[in-house]
């Protein structure tokens, strides 16, 4: 599938403008990335040699003795990722041991005494005095901890002092380095899974310090590198539409794998900032908020002084997202917020008959996709979703034709495929549920419809613009768009 370069751009464009406004809070909570020590992490991974399968480095990391995995502390998601992979590992009988960065050395006991179940939770946490020397969302490092007891992988605290003092870095990794020597001259043959905070694992950092005393001892070195949401390297397969990509190789022995976007990375940093100045955690999203609602505006060129935009409240992020930050659930209900107030739905919907209700609600999914898509490329999960609906709808091959049909982005249904799900609804097959997850599904492969031609530029701004904006509030009208646009935008 070949994009317009120039609708490239413009996306890339939009997602950078979101990042730039988490950024300036990030500066203005006085947190700067200016380290030289941070620079070079960063000058080191600017480019890949190649797209690859996430098999590829799980087959890669199967021979070594050292696999380094880079970890972004406040990003729950990179510790999900790291428990993911030494379950996969293990599942491979590769003899394992863990190393991880939160626990300090010196601490060793208190965890060996919770991993065998001597010492409840919190004991452990109090201990190793957690909050006040990590600080982190606990959620993540547990869940790597749960997995390496559950496998039975002995698991070790690195770490050592100084921890925040970035001017003796070096004397830092100088001592993580030969705590982590010596596990591996302990069992060379066992595979140590290191996860430790990414800007270590630049070649001349942690690495090369644990070289040098591995070949004073001449132990033999298989070492992989395993980086997560680099953002030089995220920006280039966006700028070289692979926007589906979920590993490269960086180089011989090094990769990159994604599991969020640069958004989600920088605003779980901004929410941890907020979280140790112990700041109202309603304040913070407010402002994730107001950055995505600016971008959005800005994409459907609606000022502030737009009647629509002045009397539009903020929308109000639902509990689980700001559990979990989900940038493309998060995106898409924003959308849904502006198309309800362009169509003047926000405090009175329109009365309609229930039909065509339904395929409001599905332009509206539509249009959140597509809009979610846009600040999250890897977003998906249409197939899945399909099965589910077509699970619940049960026997009824025409209509599950029907749908298959309007799924698929490479197919153009006929007219009697809409006739079939216009009659359908009608009718009122199914459970209420069952019609909100239809309408959803619709939506949703709508969206991804006008997502790849928005990108291939076979429909252009001015006209997502004028579907927020359509009232669609005639009978039959909302199918007829729907209709439309369906048969418009089929896959090239």
């Amino acid at each position: 599938m070949t994009y317009s370069k120039q609708r490239l751009r413009e996306v890339l464009e939009l997602k950078r403008t979101a990042v730039r406004h988490i950024q300036s809070d990030i500066g203005e909570l006085g947190a700067s990335p200016s380290r030289k020590y941070i620079h070079e992490f960063n000058r080191e991974f600017q480019t890949f040699q190649a797209v690859c399968e996430p098999e590829t480095v799980f087959e890669e990391a199967r021979t070594a003795n050292l696999i380094w995995i880079g970890d972004y502390h406040a990003l729950p998601r990179s510790q999900t990722y790291a428990a993911q992979f030494i379950r996969q590992l293990a599942a491979k009988n590769v003899n394992l041991a863990l190393a991880v960065e939160p626990v300090f050395a010196r601490s060793q006991k208190i965890l060996d005494h919770w991993m065998a179940g001597r010492i409840s939770e919190q004991e452990f946490l109090d201990g190793i005095r957690y909050q006040e020397e990590w600080g982190c969302d606990w959620s993540g490092y547990k869940g790597i901890f749960d997995t390496a007891r559950e496998l039975r992988i002995p698991a070790y605290g690195v770490d050592c002092h100084p921890r925040n003092d970035m001017r003796s870095i070096s004397r830092r990794d100088l001592g993580v380095a030969r705590r982590i020597s010596r596990l591996i001259e302990e069992d060379p043959s066992r595979c140590l899974v290191v996860v430790f905070g990414e800007s270590h694992l630049a070649t001349d950092h942690l690495p090369a310090r644990v070289r040098a005393i591995l070949q004073r001892k001449e132990i033999a070195l298989r070492e992989v590198f395993v980086l997560q949401n680099v953002d030089s390297i995220y920006w280039k397969l966006q700028e070289q539409g692979h926007h589906d990509a979920r590993s490269v190789r960086v180089r011989e022995g090094a990769y990159c794998v994604f599991n969020a976007t640069p958004i989600e990375k920088y605003e779980s940093f901004r929410q941890y900032l907020h979280n140790c100045l112990g700041e109202d955690s309603c304040g913070d999203w407010t402002l994730l908020a107001q950055t995505l609602m600016e971008v959005m505006m800005d994409f459907l060129a609606m000022k502030k002084n737009d009647s629509v935009v002045s009397c539009m409240p903020m929308p109000e992020l639902n509990p689980v997202m700001v559990d979990r930050f989900q940038l493309g659930s998060a995106a898409e209900e924003f959308a849904r917020h502006i198309h309800q107030a362009c169509r003047g739905e926000l405090d009175r919907p329109a009365e309609r008959a229930a039909n065509d209700q339904f395929f409001v609600n599905v332009i509206e999914s539509g249009l959140g996709y597509f809009w979610s898509k846009l600040l999250d490329s890897s977003r998906d999960g249409i197939e899945p979703l399909a099965e589910r609906v077509l699970g619940q709808i049960g026997r009824n091959d025409q209509l599950t034709r029907a749908i298959e049909l309007l799924v698929d982005p490479s197919r153009r249904p006929g007219a009697q495929h809409f006739s079939v799900l216009r009659l359908a609804i009608e009718a009122k097959i199914g459970k209420q549920k069952t019609k909100r997850m239809l309408s959803e599904l619709l939506g949703y492969a709508l969206g991804r419809r006008l997502y790849h031609a928005y990108l291939q530029s076979r429909i252009s701004r001015k006209e997502i613009q004028a579907l927020f904006h359509d009232p669609l509030n005639t009978p039959n009208r909302p199918l007829e768009c729907y209709r439309e646009l369906t048969e418009r935008l089929v896959h090239d």
